[in-house]
């Protein structure tokens, strides 16, 4: 292999800065040196890659760097770019010029090891199939894919088989293809995960009487790599390594880029329960971070599922903004994302409670209670989605007598108050629409918060509910709805 034949090569992303009359030397090999005195250590015809770190610190000594390397004998030199130091001096380049000793750039997105591999294949003449496809799989890795469906087939394609990625915590596929798998088949496959930061590139096993090859992958977190080989494929234990190597970079970034933006989008959803919020700077804010804004569903589930459900949805591309609330953890999805959610739910076996579409982020206060009704109508006997619109008569009213029935059973002990029964009345429905802000309640009432106070504990002592307790919480907010139906 000549230097020609690496520049030639779109998948290298090099090009050559300087001793370009070298273009025809031999590559024997090539090796990655930050060693001080290189020469020392590599020889004839073998290509120097360095980050910098084996240049001279004094920028007048890397002309004698360069006559170094070239009375060794060396192919050249490739160096990372990029606009940071180190960097060559430009006499360097011109000594380079005069020597004819290629001196060559190579995009940040190509590791080395690519580089040197690709010259290992290059020099055996039986691996000329396998360069050809090490050539198409890093010129797809260079393209833009913002979608993960369109990155993963593109691999498809260059080896002709069927792949997909899944995070094996969650169970979420991050890197899907056309390859389906089965819940029980990634569960088989999760009970071999390796912990955080200890996985490398090693087969795993073999799924469908082995039709289906499963890869742990030297990613952030436990990750697999399943492939389904079809007759005409391009895969060996080479060109593996390779492809691996590549979906662990894309399910790193991926991984960072989406877990990161859902922590910037948690605020979103205590902003939309705070009601002093102004509407204008929410919605700006939802835009920003590509948070749906129409079309809403509110999930509740306990807190217990906290990091799993954020993983989970964060890691499956789902835009959500969640947080804990009052004993909760709460999720704002869109709701065409909800089957998503009963994926979940049924995988990982708990319940998530969620509300009827809500129009805008105006209603999200709303969605919330009625989510919450739907979760503690849960029993617990099934992992599953509850709606709101599926609960039954002992939580939500269906009619105008259910609703004067509950009316009666829970507010009705607070005629025992007398000629303050329609005051306790009113003080705890301003309680529940500003979301037991307790300034916001008192201002609405135009009361000092003592006052309130003295109100809200009249109001748990003759009901008998605890105005912190979710469960009576959420039958005290049905009955206020009810009372708008009797």
């Amino acid at each position: 292999m000549k230097i020609s034949d690496l520049l030639d090569m779109e998948a290298a992303g090099c090009r050559i800065i300087a001793g370009a009359g070298g273009v025809d030397r031999e590559i024997l090999w090539a090796h990655s040196c930050e060693l001080p005195d290189p020469y020392r250590w590599l020889g004839q015809n073998e290509l120097l890659m360095t980050i910098g770190h084996c240049l001279p610190a004094d920028p007048a000594e890397h002309v004698d760097f360069i006559r170094r390397l070239e009375r060794a004998g060396l192919s050249g030199m490739v160096m990372e770019d990029s606009e940071k130091p180190p960097k060559l001096h430009p006499d360097a380049l011109l000594a380079a010029d005069r020597l004819a000793l290629p001196v060559i750039l190579m995009k940040r997105a190509i590791p080395f090891a690519s580089i040197a591999r690709m010259v290992a294949a290059a020099n055996d003449s039986n691996q000329a199939q396998q360069l050809m496809t090490l050539n198409q799989l890093y010129r797809a890795v260079l393209g833009n894919f913002d979608d993960p469906l369109g990155f993963k087939r593109q691999l498809e394609g260059v080896f002709k088989v069927a792949m997909t990625t899944v995070d094996l915590l969650t169970g979420v596929e991050i890197l899907p293809g056309t390859l389906s798998l089965h819940s029980e088949e990634i569960k088989q496959l999760a009970n071999g995960a390796l912990p955080y930061g200890k996985a490398m590139i090693n087969r795993m096993g073999s799924l469908r009487a082995g039709e289906v090859s499963a890869w742990s992958l030297p990613t952030q977190r436990p990750t697999a790599l399943l492939v389904e080989e079809s007759p005409g494929s391009m895969l060996d234990s080479f060109t593996m390594t390779h492809l691996s190597q590549v979906v662990a970079g894309e399910a790193n970034r991926r991984t960072h880029t989406t877990l990161g933006l859902a922590h910037q989008r948690s605020h979103l959803l205590t902003d939309a329960l705070d009601s002093s919020i102004v509407q204008e700077r929410l919605l700006r804010d939802a835009a920003q971070l590509q948070q749906p804004i129409h079309d809403l569903t509110v999930a509740v589930t306990s807190m217990q599922n906290e990091e799993l459900l954020f993983t989970a949805l964060s890691l499956a591309g789902i835009a959500h903004a969640s947080h804990g609330h009052n004993g909760h953890y709460v999720s704002l999805v869109s709701t065409k994302d909800v089957q998503a959610l009963a994926k979940l739910a049924e995988y990982h076996h708990f319940g998530i409670g969620v509300s009827p579409t809500i129009a805008n982020l105006e209603g999200v206060r709303d969605g919330l209670l009625r989510a919450q009704l739907a979760y503690e109508s849960w029993d617990g006997s099934s992992a599953e989605v509850i709606s709101y619109e599926d609960v039954g008569f002992s939580i939500a009213p269906r009619s105008e007598s259910e609703a004067k029935e509950i009316v009666e059973r829970v507010l009705g002990p607070l005629r025992q108050a007398g000629a303050s029964e329609q005051t306790l009345i009113d003080t705890l429905c301003a309680y529940l629409d500003e979301d037991r802000n307790w300034n916001a309640t008192s201002a609405r009432l135009g009361i000092h918060r003592q006052t309130l106070g003295y109100r809200i504990g009249r109001i748990e002592q003759l009901t008998g509910r605890n105005l912190k307790s979710s469960k009576d919480l959420a039958e005290l907010w049905v009955a206020r709805t009810a009372l708008k139906r009797s």
